[in-house]
Protein backbone atom coordinates (compact mmCIF):
# COMPACT_ATOMS: atom_id res chain seq x y z
CA UNK A 1 0.00 0.00 0.00
CA UNK A 2 1.44 3.28 -0.78
CA UNK A 3 2.41 5.92 1.74
CA UNK A 4 2.50 9.68 2.08
CA UNK A 5 6.16 10.59 3.16
CA UNK A 6 6.41 13.10 5.49
CA UNK A 7 2.50 13.88 5.16
CA UNK A 8 1.12 16.81 8.53
CA UNK A 9 -1.96 14.96 9.74
CA UNK A 10 -4.37 17.32 8.43
CA UNK A 11 -8.64 17.26 9.69
CA UNK A 12 -8.99 14.26 7.66
CA UNK A 13 -6.82 12.32 10.00
CA UNK A 14 -8.88 13.51 13.55
CA UNK A 15 -11.78 11.24 14.74
CA UNK A 16 -14.23 14.03 13.12
CA UNK A 17 -12.69 14.02 9.89
CA UNK A 18 -12.54 10.20 9.24
CA UNK A 19 -16.15 10.16 10.44
CA UNK A 20 -17.15 12.88 7.86
CA UNK A 21 -15.22 11.03 4.77
CA UNK A 22 -16.95 7.72 5.91
CA UNK A 23 -20.48 9.45 6.32
CA UNK A 24 -19.83 10.74 3.11
CA UNK A 25 -18.68 7.72 1.28
CA UNK A 26 -21.52 5.76 2.97
CA UNK A 27 -24.06 8.56 1.31
CA UNK A 28 -22.55 8.26 -2.15
CA UNK A 29 -23.06 4.16 -2.51
CA UNK A 30 -26.63 4.94 -1.47
CA UNK A 31 -26.72 8.06 -3.61
CA UNK A 32 -25.74 5.54 -6.20
CA UNK A 33 -28.95 3.44 -6.07
CA UNK A 34 -33.07 4.68 -6.82
CA UNK A 35 -34.35 6.66 -6.46
CA UNK A 36 -31.55 9.03 -6.87
CA UNK A 37 -29.27 6.59 -9.71
CA UNK A 38 -26.13 8.65 -9.76
CA UNK A 39 -24.56 5.86 -10.91
CA UNK A 40 -21.12 7.22 -10.89
CA UNK A 41 -20.94 7.95 -7.28
CA UNK A 42 -20.07 4.05 -6.56
CA UNK A 43 -16.85 4.18 -9.11
CA UNK A 44 -15.61 6.37 -6.15
CA UNK A 45 -17.74 5.96 -3.10
CA UNK A 46 -15.34 2.70 -1.53
CA UNK A 47 -12.36 5.30 -2.09
CA UNK A 48 -13.78 7.61 -0.24
CA UNK A 49 -14.36 5.20 2.89
CA UNK A 50 -10.85 3.61 2.54
CA UNK A 51 -9.01 6.85 2.77
CA UNK A 52 -11.31 7.59 6.06
CA UNK A 53 -9.71 4.88 7.55
CA UNK A 54 -6.23 4.64 6.01
CA UNK A 55 -3.14 4.11 8.70
CA UNK A 56 -5.87 2.95 11.16
CA UNK A 57 -5.81 -0.23 13.08
CA UNK A 58 -8.05 -3.34 12.00
CA UNK A 59 -10.25 -2.95 14.89
CA UNK A 60 -10.45 1.08 14.25
CA UNK A 61 -11.15 0.29 10.51
CA UNK A 62 -13.84 -2.68 11.10
CA UNK A 63 -15.52 0.30 13.21
CA UNK A 64 -15.02 2.92 10.79
CA UNK A 65 -16.61 0.87 7.67
CA UNK A 66 -19.19 -0.18 9.86
CA UNK A 67 -20.34 3.47 10.38
CA UNK A 68 -19.96 3.65 6.99
CA UNK A 69 -21.93 1.09 6.09
CA UNK A 70 -24.71 1.62 8.69
CA UNK A 71 -24.97 5.47 6.78
CA UNK A 72 -25.45 3.52 3.45
CA UNK A 73 -27.93 1.33 4.69
CA UNK A 74 -30.19 3.82 6.68
CA UNK A 75 -30.55 5.77 3.14
CA UNK A 76 -31.05 2.33 1.77
CA UNK A 77 -33.72 1.37 3.62
CA UNK A 78 -35.33 4.56 5.54
CA UNK A 79 -38.78 2.63 4.01
CA UNK A 80 -38.25 -0.06 6.73
CA UNK A 81 -40.14 2.58 9.31
CA UNK A 82 -43.12 3.20 7.46
CA UNK A 83 -43.87 -0.89 7.09
CA UNK A 84 -43.38 -1.92 10.68
CA UNK A 85 -45.47 1.41 11.42
CA UNK A 86 -48.34 0.70 8.84
CA UNK A 87 -48.48 -2.91 8.85
CA UNK A 88 -46.90 -4.08 12.73
CA UNK A 89 -48.74 -1.39 14.28
CA UNK A 90 -45.44 0.08 16.16
CA UNK A 91 -44.96 3.72 17.16
CA UNK A 92 -42.53 5.30 16.01
CA UNK A 93 -40.39 4.94 18.81
CA UNK A 94 -40.41 1.59 18.36
CA UNK A 95 -39.88 1.43 14.41
CA UNK A 96 -37.30 3.38 14.16
CA UNK A 97 -34.60 1.79 15.98
CA UNK A 98 -35.53 -1.61 14.20
CA UNK A 99 -35.05 0.21 10.83
CA UNK A 100 -31.89 1.32 12.62
CA UNK A 101 -30.70 -2.22 13.79
CA UNK A 102 -31.41 -3.53 10.55
CA UNK A 103 -29.25 -0.77 8.78
CA UNK A 104 -26.31 -1.78 11.42
CA UNK A 105 -26.42 -5.08 10.67
CA UNK A 106 -26.68 -5.22 6.88
CA UNK A 107 -23.60 -2.26 7.60
CA UNK A 108 -21.46 -5.47 9.03
CA UNK A 109 -20.31 -5.85 5.35
CA UNK A 110 -18.29 -2.18 5.24
CA UNK A 111 -16.69 -3.53 8.57
CA UNK A 112 -16.11 -6.87 7.62
CA UNK A 113 -14.61 -5.83 4.38
CA UNK A 114 -11.82 -2.88 5.85
CA UNK A 115 -10.94 -5.80 8.56
CA UNK A 116 -10.21 -8.34 5.50
CA UNK A 117 -8.85 -5.63 4.34
CA UNK A 118 -6.16 -4.70 6.75
CA UNK A 119 -5.51 -8.61 7.18
CA UNK A 120 -4.39 -8.86 3.25
CA UNK A 121 -2.14 -5.71 3.52
CA UNK A 122 -0.61 -7.37 6.61
CA UNK A 123 0.12 -10.35 4.30
CA UNK A 124 0.09 -9.38 0.49
CA UNK A 125 2.41 -6.99 -1.46
CA UNK A 126 -0.08 -5.56 -3.43
CA UNK A 127 -1.67 -2.40 -3.89
CA UNK A 128 -5.65 -1.48 -2.68
CA UNK A 129 -6.11 -1.89 -6.36
CA UNK A 130 -6.20 -6.06 -5.98
CA UNK A 131 -7.02 -5.77 -2.68
CA UNK A 132 -10.07 -3.75 -2.26
CA UNK A 133 -12.21 -5.85 -4.61
CA UNK A 134 -10.66 -9.46 -3.16
CA UNK A 135 -11.69 -8.29 0.31
CA UNK A 136 -14.87 -6.70 -0.38
CA UNK A 137 -16.31 -9.21 -2.76
CA UNK A 138 -15.60 -11.57 -0.22
CA UNK A 139 -16.87 -9.82 2.54
CA UNK A 140 -20.51 -8.88 0.70
CA UNK A 141 -20.67 -12.85 0.59
CA UNK A 142 -19.70 -13.48 4.08
CA UNK A 143 -22.36 -11.75 5.53
CA UNK A 144 -26.07 -12.39 4.75
CA UNK A 145 -28.49 -10.08 3.60
CA UNK A 146 -32.19 -9.81 5.33
CA UNK A 147 -32.71 -7.47 2.24
CA UNK A 148 -29.97 -8.82 -0.43
CA UNK A 149 -28.11 -6.30 -2.80
CA UNK A 150 -25.11 -5.90 -4.50
CA UNK A 151 -22.64 -3.14 -4.85
CA UNK A 152 -23.29 -3.80 -8.42
CA UNK A 153 -26.43 -2.54 -8.74
CA UNK A 154 -25.83 0.69 -8.60
CA UNK A 155 -25.01 0.53 -12.51
CA UNK A 156 -28.50 -1.02 -13.47
CA UNK A 157 -29.37 1.72 -15.79
CA UNK A 158 -25.66 2.06 -17.14
CA UNK A 159 -27.04 -1.07 -19.69
CA UNK A 160 -23.07 -1.36 -21.34
CA UNK A 161 -21.30 -1.88 -18.07
CA UNK A 162 -23.87 -4.94 -16.84
CA UNK A 163 -23.73 -7.23 -19.82
CA UNK A 164 -20.65 -8.44 -18.14
CA UNK A 165 -23.07 -9.60 -15.60
CA UNK A 166 -23.40 -12.77 -18.14
CA UNK A 167 -19.97 -13.79 -17.56
CA UNK A 168 -20.03 -14.17 -13.73
CA UNK A 169 -22.92 -11.65 -12.23
CA UNK A 170 -23.08 -9.22 -10.25
CA UNK A 171 -19.99 -10.25 -8.10
CA UNK A 172 -18.11 -10.07 -11.32
CA UNK A 173 -19.20 -6.53 -11.67
CA UNK A 174 -19.05 -5.51 -8.22
CA UNK A 175 -15.23 -6.98 -8.55
CA UNK A 176 -14.51 -4.33 -11.34
CA UNK A 177 -16.06 -1.58 -9.44
CA UNK A 178 -13.95 -2.16 -5.92
CA UNK A 179 -11.06 -2.38 -8.31
CA UNK A 180 -11.32 1.09 -9.78
CA UNK A 181 -11.96 2.22 -6.49
CA UNK A 182 -8.73 0.70 -5.01
CA UNK A 183 -7.07 2.01 -8.03
CA UNK A 184 -8.19 5.47 -7.57
CA UNK A 185 -7.49 5.04 -3.88
CA UNK A 186 -3.94 4.15 -4.75
CA UNK A 187 -3.27 7.01 -7.80
CA UNK A 188 -4.14 9.57 -5.28
CA UNK A 189 -1.74 8.54 -2.47
CA UNK A 190 1.20 8.30 -5.29
CA UNK A 191 0.41 11.64 -6.34
CA UNK A 192 0.24 13.10 -2.87
CA UNK A 193 3.93 11.18 -2.40
CA UNK A 194 5.17 12.65 -5.05
CA UNK A 195 5.30 9.09 -7.41
CA UNK A 196 3.40 10.69 -10.58
CA UNK A 197 4.08 7.92 -13.05
CA UNK A 198 2.87 5.07 -10.57
CA UNK A 199 -0.22 7.48 -9.97
CA UNK A 200 -0.70 7.48 -13.67
CA UNK A 201 -0.24 3.91 -13.84
CA UNK A 202 -2.81 3.76 -11.71
CA UNK A 203 -5.54 6.07 -12.95
CA UNK A 204 -5.02 4.65 -15.95
CA UNK A 205 -6.29 1.30 -15.03
CA UNK A 206 -9.57 3.10 -12.92
CA UNK A 207 -10.20 4.73 -16.60
CA UNK A 208 -9.41 1.67 -18.61
CA UNK A 209 -11.93 -0.18 -16.47
CA UNK A 210 -14.91 1.17 -17.77
CA UNK A 211 -13.75 1.53 -21.03
CA UNK A 212 -13.31 -2.30 -21.36
CA UNK A 213 -16.53 -2.49 -20.20
CA UNK A 214 -18.20 -0.41 -22.41
CA UNK A 215 -16.92 -1.64 -25.24
CA UNK A 216 -17.65 -5.34 -24.42
CA UNK A 217 -21.70 -4.62 -23.50
CA UNK A 218 -22.00 -2.56 -26.60
CA UNK A 219 -20.49 -5.29 -29.04
CA UNK A 220 -22.79 -8.01 -26.93
CA UNK A 221 -26.10 -5.67 -26.72
CA UNK A 222 -25.39 -5.61 -30.40
CA UNK A 223 -25.67 -9.47 -30.68
CA UNK A 224 -28.72 -10.18 -28.27
CA UNK A 225 -30.36 -7.73 -29.33
CA UNK A 226 -30.35 -9.15 -33.23
CA UNK A 227 -31.34 -13.06 -31.23
CA UNK A 228 -34.56 -10.93 -29.84
CA UNK A 229 -35.29 -9.31 -33.09
CA UNK A 230 -35.57 -12.48 -34.82
CA UNK A 231 -36.74 -14.53 -31.82
CA UNK A 232 -40.69 -15.37 -32.03
CA UNK A 233 -42.66 -12.92 -29.74
CA UNK A 234 -45.27 -13.20 -27.02
CA UNK A 235 -47.64 -10.60 -26.63
CA UNK A 236 -48.29 -10.07 -22.86
CA UNK A 237 -50.07 -7.75 -21.24
CA UNK A 238 -50.12 -6.58 -17.42
CA UNK A 239 -52.61 -5.66 -15.43
CA UNK A 240 -51.35 -3.37 -12.78
CA UNK A 241 -55.22 -2.32 -10.26
CA UNK A 242 -53.01 -0.05 -7.79
CA UNK A 243 -55.08 -2.13 -5.32
CA UNK A 244 -52.94 -1.05 -1.70
CA UNK A 245 -52.61 -3.29 1.30
CA UNK A 246 -55.66 -2.11 3.13
CA UNK A 247 -57.89 -2.36 -0.10
CA UNK A 248 -57.22 -5.93 -1.12
CA UNK A 249 -58.08 -6.69 2.46
CA UNK A 250 -61.34 -4.31 2.74
CA UNK A 251 -64.32 -6.69 2.97
CA UNK A 252 -66.25 -3.73 1.49
CA UNK A 253 -63.47 -3.58 -1.57
CA UNK A 254 -62.82 -6.78 -2.52
CA UNK A 255 -65.53 -7.51 -5.49
CA UNK A 256 -64.06 -4.57 -6.95
CA UNK A 257 -60.87 -5.10 -6.76
CA UNK A 258 -61.45 -8.53 -8.86
CA UNK A 259 -64.05 -6.84 -11.18
CA UNK A 260 -61.22 -3.84 -11.80
CA UNK A 261 -58.81 -6.50 -13.08
CA UNK A 262 -61.55 -8.00 -15.27
CA UNK A 263 -61.78 -5.06 -16.95
CA UNK A 264 -58.98 -4.14 -17.37
CA UNK A 265 -57.92 -7.13 -18.55
CA UNK A 266 -60.68 -7.03 -21.24
CA UNK A 267 -59.00 -3.59 -22.44
CA UNK A 268 -55.79 -5.76 -22.65
CA UNK A 269 -57.74 -8.86 -25.22
CA UNK A 270 -58.94 -6.10 -27.24
CA UNK A 271 -55.15 -4.69 -27.78
CA UNK A 272 -54.35 -8.22 -28.83
CA UNK A 273 -52.88 -9.89 -25.84
CA UNK A 274 -52.26 -13.23 -26.13
CA UNK A 275 -51.09 -13.74 -22.33
CA UNK A 276 -52.85 -11.70 -19.09
CA UNK A 277 -50.69 -11.60 -16.15
CA UNK A 278 -51.66 -10.29 -12.77
CA UNK A 279 -49.61 -9.32 -9.79
CA UNK A 280 -48.88 -11.74 -6.68
CA UNK A 281 -52.06 -12.64 -4.66
CA UNK A 282 -54.17 -10.17 -6.84
CA UNK A 283 -56.93 -12.66 -6.70
CA UNK A 284 -58.67 -12.44 -3.84
CA UNK A 285 -62.74 -12.97 -3.22
CA UNK A 286 -64.76 -14.46 -0.27
CA UNK A 287 -65.39 -17.73 -1.93
CA UNK A 288 -63.92 -19.74 -5.02
CA UNK A 289 -65.42 -22.12 -7.63
CA UNK A 290 -63.42 -24.77 -9.07
CA UNK A 291 -62.72 -28.53 -10.21
CA UNK A 292 -60.42 -30.50 -8.74
CA UNK A 293 -58.06 -33.24 -10.22
CA UNK A 294 -59.69 -36.46 -10.83
CA UNK A 295 -63.39 -34.80 -10.02
CA UNK A 296 -66.13 -34.18 -12.56
CA UNK A 297 -68.19 -31.53 -10.91
CA UNK A 298 -67.24 -27.90 -9.41
CA UNK A 299 -66.94 -27.32 -6.15
CA UNK A 300 -67.10 -24.01 -3.50
CA UNK A 301 -63.85 -23.41 -1.95
CA UNK A 302 -62.48 -20.31 0.51
CA UNK A 303 -59.28 -20.40 -1.38
CA UNK A 304 -58.34 -22.95 -4.29
CA UNK A 305 -56.83 -26.50 -3.87
CA UNK A 306 -53.95 -26.86 -4.61
CA UNK A 307 -55.00 -29.64 -6.96
CA UNK A 308 -57.23 -27.59 -9.00
CA UNK A 309 -58.03 -28.53 -12.30
CA UNK A 310 -60.07 -26.12 -13.69
CA UNK A 311 -61.58 -22.51 -12.74
CA UNK A 312 -64.55 -22.22 -14.83
CA UNK A 313 -64.43 -18.82 -16.97
CA UNK A 314 -67.66 -16.65 -16.82
CA UNK A 315 -69.45 -15.55 -20.07
CA UNK A 316 -71.17 -12.52 -18.62
CA UNK A 317 -69.59 -8.86 -18.73
CA UNK A 318 -67.73 -7.17 -15.68
CA UNK A 319 -69.95 -4.05 -14.23
CA UNK A 320 -68.53 -0.74 -13.92
CA UNK A 321 -69.07 -1.51 -10.14
CA UNK A 322 -69.29 -5.00 -8.22
CA UNK A 323 -72.84 -3.63 -6.67
CA UNK A 324 -74.12 -3.98 -10.14
CA UNK A 325 -73.89 -7.68 -10.18
CA UNK A 326 -75.67 -7.63 -6.84
CA UNK A 327 -78.65 -5.56 -8.49
CA UNK A 328 -78.72 -7.83 -11.26
CA UNK A 329 -78.49 -11.18 -9.53
CA UNK A 330 -75.82 -12.63 -11.28
CA UNK A 331 -74.63 -15.89 -9.78
CA UNK A 332 -71.89 -15.77 -7.58
CA UNK A 333 -69.76 -18.38 -9.54
CA UNK A 334 -69.70 -15.48 -12.38
CA UNK A 335 -68.82 -13.23 -10.49
CA UNK A 336 -65.67 -14.32 -8.88
CA UNK A 337 -64.52 -15.86 -12.04
CA UNK A 338 -60.87 -15.02 -12.99
CA UNK A 339 -61.46 -14.65 -16.66
CA UNK A 340 -64.87 -12.81 -17.00
CA UNK A 341 -65.55 -11.79 -20.29
CA UNK A 342 -62.23 -12.49 -22.01
CA UNK A 343 -60.66 -16.31 -23.22
CA UNK A 344 -57.18 -15.56 -23.30
CA UNK A 345 -54.76 -17.31 -20.87
CA UNK A 346 -54.11 -15.49 -17.61
CA UNK A 347 -51.13 -16.07 -14.92
CA UNK A 348 -52.45 -14.70 -11.68
CA UNK A 349 -50.86 -15.39 -8.16
CA UNK A 350 -53.33 -16.69 -5.54
CA UNK A 351 -53.60 -18.51 -2.62
CA UNK A 352 -53.69 -22.25 -2.60
CA UNK A 353 -54.01 -25.12 0.64
CA UNK A 354 -53.43 -28.84 0.66
CA UNK A 355 -54.32 -30.85 3.40
CA UNK A 356 -51.01 -31.60 6.13
CA UNK A 357 -52.20 -33.51 9.13
CA UNK A 358 -48.55 -33.09 10.20
CA UNK A 359 -48.96 -29.17 10.05
CA UNK A 360 -50.01 -27.61 13.71
CA UNK A 361 -49.45 -23.77 13.01
CA UNK A 362 -51.71 -21.67 14.82
CA UNK A 363 -53.52 -20.53 12.24
CA UNK A 364 -53.82 -23.18 9.75
CA UNK A 365 -53.53 -26.70 11.39
CA UNK A 366 -53.94 -29.49 9.29
CA UNK A 367 -53.37 -28.03 6.07
CA UNK A 368 -50.88 -26.07 4.42
CA UNK A 369 -51.31 -22.60 2.51
CA UNK A 370 -49.15 -21.60 -0.23
CA UNK A 371 -48.55 -18.47 -1.83
CA UNK A 372 -48.73 -19.69 -5.69
CA UNK A 373 -48.88 -18.66 -9.53
CA UNK A 374 -51.77 -20.05 -11.21
CA UNK A 375 -51.65 -20.46 -14.70
CA UNK A 376 -54.93 -21.33 -17.04
CA UNK A 377 -55.55 -21.06 -20.75
CA UNK A 378 -58.90 -19.44 -22.44
CA UNK A 379 -60.93 -22.47 -21.16
CA UNK A 380 -60.07 -21.93 -17.41
CA UNK A 381 -57.85 -25.32 -17.03
CA UNK A 382 -55.26 -25.03 -15.34
CA UNK A 383 -52.16 -25.97 -17.32
CA UNK A 384 -49.42 -25.22 -14.16
CA UNK A 385 -49.09 -24.05 -10.78
CA UNK A 386 -45.91 -22.69 -9.01
CA UNK A 387 -45.69 -22.41 -5.04
CA UNK A 388 -43.29 -19.71 -3.75
CA UNK A 389 -40.27 -21.11 -2.11
CA UNK A 390 -38.47 -18.40 -0.81
CA UNK A 391 -41.06 -17.02 2.05
CA UNK A 392 -40.68 -13.26 3.45
CA UNK A 393 -39.58 -13.15 7.02
CA UNK A 394 -42.35 -11.99 8.99
CA UNK A 395 -44.47 -10.86 6.02
CA UNK A 396 -45.39 -14.86 5.48
CA UNK A 397 -44.09 -16.59 7.65
CA UNK A 398 -42.64 -15.71 11.30
CA UNK A 399 -39.06 -17.93 11.81
CA UNK A 400 -39.33 -20.38 15.09
CA UNK A 401 -43.21 -20.21 15.45
CA UNK A 402 -43.80 -24.20 15.11
CA UNK A 403 -41.73 -24.36 18.37
CA UNK A 404 -42.80 -20.90 19.79
CA UNK A 405 -46.35 -20.52 18.68
CA UNK A 406 -46.78 -17.40 21.11
CA UNK A 407 -44.72 -14.87 18.44
CA UNK A 408 -47.78 -14.94 16.61
CA UNK A 409 -49.63 -13.06 19.47
CA UNK A 410 -46.34 -10.48 18.93
CA UNK A 411 -46.74 -9.93 15.46
CA UNK A 412 -50.56 -10.47 14.91
CA UNK A 413 -50.07 -9.07 11.01
CA UNK A 414 -47.41 -11.84 10.39
CA UNK A 415 -48.44 -14.63 7.55
CA UNK A 416 -48.22 -17.94 8.22
CA UNK A 417 -47.44 -19.63 4.39
CA UNK A 418 -45.85 -22.65 3.88
CA UNK A 419 -42.53 -22.51 1.15
CA UNK A 420 -43.00 -24.53 -1.74
CA UNK A 421 -41.30 -27.43 -2.65
CA UNK A 422 -39.14 -27.04 -5.80
CA UNK A 423 -38.72 -24.37 -8.11
CA UNK A 424 -41.07 -25.05 -11.67
CA UNK A 425 -41.64 -23.74 -15.20
CA UNK A 426 -45.40 -23.59 -16.55
CA UNK A 427 -46.17 -24.87 -19.64
CA UNK A 428 -47.66 -22.50 -21.75
CA UNK A 429 -47.93 -24.27 -25.89
CA UNK A 430 -44.56 -25.29 -27.27
CA UNK A 431 -42.78 -22.78 -24.28
CA UNK A 432 -41.92 -22.59 -20.84
CA UNK A 433 -42.50 -19.74 -18.35
CA UNK A 434 -40.31 -19.44 -15.40
CA UNK A 435 -41.51 -17.54 -12.44
CA UNK A 436 -40.69 -16.03 -9.63
CA UNK A 437 -42.54 -14.72 -6.97
CA UNK A 438 -41.86 -11.79 -5.19
CA UNK A 439 -38.49 -11.24 -3.99
CA UNK A 440 -37.54 -14.34 -5.87
CA UNK A 441 -36.47 -12.06 -8.39
CA UNK A 442 -33.23 -10.35 -6.51
CA UNK A 443 -31.79 -13.64 -5.38
CA UNK A 444 -29.26 -14.39 -8.19
CA UNK A 445 -28.79 -18.20 -7.22
CA UNK A 446 -32.67 -18.38 -7.39
CA UNK A 447 -32.80 -17.58 -10.78
CA UNK A 448 -30.07 -19.74 -11.84
CA UNK A 449 -32.63 -22.66 -10.65
CA UNK A 450 -35.39 -21.44 -12.76
CA UNK A 451 -32.62 -20.78 -15.97
CA UNK A 452 -31.62 -24.39 -15.19
CA UNK A 453 -35.24 -25.72 -16.39
CA UNK A 454 -34.59 -23.59 -19.60
CA UNK A 455 -37.25 -21.23 -19.49
CA UNK A 456 -38.42 -18.76 -22.79
CA UNK A 457 -39.38 -16.15 -20.34
CA UNK A 458 -38.89 -14.62 -17.14
CA UNK A 459 -42.09 -13.80 -14.93
CA UNK A 460 -42.39 -12.10 -11.70
CA UNK A 461 -45.46 -11.36 -9.84
CA UNK A 462 -44.99 -9.41 -6.45
CA UNK A 463 -46.79 -7.08 -4.36
CA UNK A 464 -44.68 -4.22 -3.76
CA UNK A 465 -47.96 -2.25 -1.94
CA UNK A 466 -46.41 -3.04 1.58
CA UNK A 467 -43.70 -0.31 1.34
CA UNK A 468 -45.74 2.78 0.28
CA UNK A 469 -44.46 5.63 -2.65
CA UNK A 470 -41.40 4.67 -1.32
CA UNK A 471 -38.23 4.08 -3.14
CA UNK A 472 -38.12 0.23 -2.83
CA UNK A 473 -40.63 -0.34 -5.73
CA UNK A 474 -37.78 1.97 -7.90
CA UNK A 475 -34.96 -0.36 -5.95
CA UNK A 476 -36.72 -4.10 -6.51
CA UNK A 477 -36.94 -3.68 -9.89
CA UNK A 478 -33.29 -2.21 -9.67
CA UNK A 479 -32.12 -5.15 -8.72
CA UNK A 480 -34.64 -7.68 -10.63
CA UNK A 481 -33.01 -6.05 -13.91
CA UNK A 482 -30.06 -7.89 -13.72
CA UNK A 483 -31.49 -11.45 -13.80
CA UNK A 484 -32.37 -10.51 -17.55
CA UNK A 485 -28.42 -10.27 -18.51
CA UNK A 486 -27.10 -13.01 -16.05
CA UNK A 487 -29.64 -15.60 -17.86
CA UNK A 488 -30.02 -13.73 -21.16
CA UNK A 489 -33.73 -13.70 -20.61
CA UNK A 490 -36.89 -11.21 -21.25
CA UNK A 491 -38.69 -10.35 -17.76
CA UNK A 492 -41.95 -9.46 -17.53
CA UNK A 493 -42.65 -7.91 -13.90
CA UNK A 494 -45.92 -7.39 -12.71
CA UNK A 495 -46.79 -5.69 -9.31
CA UNK A 496 -49.94 -4.63 -7.25
CA UNK A 497 -49.04 -0.83 -7.17
CA UNK A 498 -46.11 -0.43 -9.13
CA UNK A 499 -43.55 -0.63 -10.50
CA UNK A 500 -44.34 -3.36 -13.39
CA UNK A 501 -42.18 -3.44 -16.18
CA UNK A 502 -41.23 -5.29 -19.06
CA UNK A 503 -37.18 -6.03 -19.34
CA UNK A 504 -35.65 -7.26 -22.68
CA UNK A 505 -32.67 -9.78 -22.07
CA UNK A 506 -30.45 -6.84 -22.22
CA UNK A 507 -31.52 -5.60 -19.44
CA UNK A 508 -33.41 -2.88 -21.01
CA UNK A 509 -36.71 -1.48 -19.42
CA UNK A 510 -38.77 -1.27 -22.44
CA UNK A 511 -42.03 -0.22 -20.54
CA UNK A 512 -42.40 0.78 -17.03
CA UNK A 513 -45.65 1.96 -14.99
CA UNK A 514 -45.37 4.60 -11.91
CA UNK A 515 -46.68 4.41 -8.54
CA UNK A 516 -49.66 6.08 -8.82
CA UNK A 517 -53.15 4.91 -10.26
CA UNK A 518 -54.39 2.08 -12.27
CA UNK A 519 -52.83 1.00 -15.54
CA UNK A 520 -51.83 -1.45 -17.96
CA UNK A 521 -48.97 -2.78 -19.84
CA UNK A 522 -48.85 -4.27 -23.43
CA UNK A 523 -45.62 -5.84 -25.27
CA UNK A 524 -44.30 -8.08 -27.66
CA UNK A 525 -41.61 -10.47 -25.32
CA UNK A 526 -38.99 -11.98 -27.45
CA UNK A 527 -38.74 -15.96 -26.41
CA UNK A 528 -35.34 -17.34 -25.93
CA UNK A 529 -33.67 -20.06 -24.90
CA UNK A 530 -30.14 -19.18 -23.35
CA UNK A 531 -27.26 -20.37 -21.17
CA UNK A 532 -24.38 -18.17 -20.37
CA UNK A 533 -21.25 -18.83 -18.74
CA UNK A 534 -22.96 -17.44 -15.63
CA UNK A 535 -26.07 -20.11 -15.76
CA UNK A 536 -22.69 -22.72 -15.96
CA UNK A 537 -20.42 -21.36 -12.95
CA UNK A 538 -22.68 -19.12 -11.06
CA UNK A 539 -20.60 -16.60 -8.70
CA UNK A 540 -17.35 -17.78 -9.55
CA UNK A 541 -15.40 -14.51 -8.81
CA UNK A 542 -16.88 -14.75 -4.92
CA UNK A 543 -16.26 -17.99 -4.58
CA UNK A 544 -12.67 -17.21 -6.42
CA UNK A 545 -12.16 -14.48 -3.38
CA UNK A 546 -13.17 -16.59 -0.89
CA UNK A 547 -10.60 -19.12 -1.97
CA UNK A 548 -8.14 -16.67 -2.29
CA UNK A 549 -8.63 -15.93 1.45
CA UNK A 550 -8.45 -19.33 2.34
CA UNK A 551 -5.29 -19.99 0.78
CA UNK A 552 -3.61 -17.06 1.97
CA UNK A 553 -4.56 -18.66 5.45
CA UNK A 554 -3.42 -22.06 4.91
CA UNK A 555 -0.23 -20.24 3.91
CA UNK A 556 0.15 -18.11 6.84
CA UNK A 557 -0.79 -20.83 9.03
CA UNK A 558 2.16 -23.02 7.40
CA UNK A 559 4.09 -20.45 7.70
CA UNK A 560 3.61 -20.12 11.50
CA UNK A 561 3.91 -23.94 12.33
CA UNK A 562 7.19 -23.97 10.50
CA UNK A 563 8.54 -21.03 12.70
CA UNK A 564 7.28 -22.67 15.60
CA UNK A 565 9.34 -26.20 14.72
CA UNK A 566 12.32 -24.51 14.43
CA UNK A 567 14.57 -25.11 17.65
Amino acid sequence: MPEVIGEKPGFFATLSGRLLLAAIGGCAVFFAFPRWDIAPLAWVALGLTMLAARNLSARRSFLLGWFAGTVTNVGGFYWITGLLMDFGHMSALAAVPLCLLLAIYQGLVFGVWLLLLRWLERRVQAGAWLLAPLSYIAAENLVPFIFPWFYANSQHWVLPFIQVCELGGVSLLGFLLAMTNGALYDAFLFWRGGQGRAALFRLGLALGIPLLLAGYGLVRMAMVDARMESAQKLKVGMVEADVGIWEKEDPQKIDDNLVLHQRLSRELVKQGAELIVWPETAYQTSRVYARRAGRDRVERFRVFPRDVAAIPPASSLPPEHAAEDERNGTPAEERVAPQRGFDVPLLFGALTWRENPENRAVRHRGIDLYNTALLIDGEGKVLGAYDKVYLLMFGEYVPFSETFPKFYEWFPEAGDLTPGRSVEVLPFGPWRLGVMVCYEDIIPAFSRKVADKKPHLLVNITNDAWFGKTSEPALHLALAVFRTVENRLALVRSTNTGISAFVDANGRVLARTSIHGAETLMADMPLMESRTLYQVLGDWPAWGCLAALGLILLRDLWRRRKRASRP
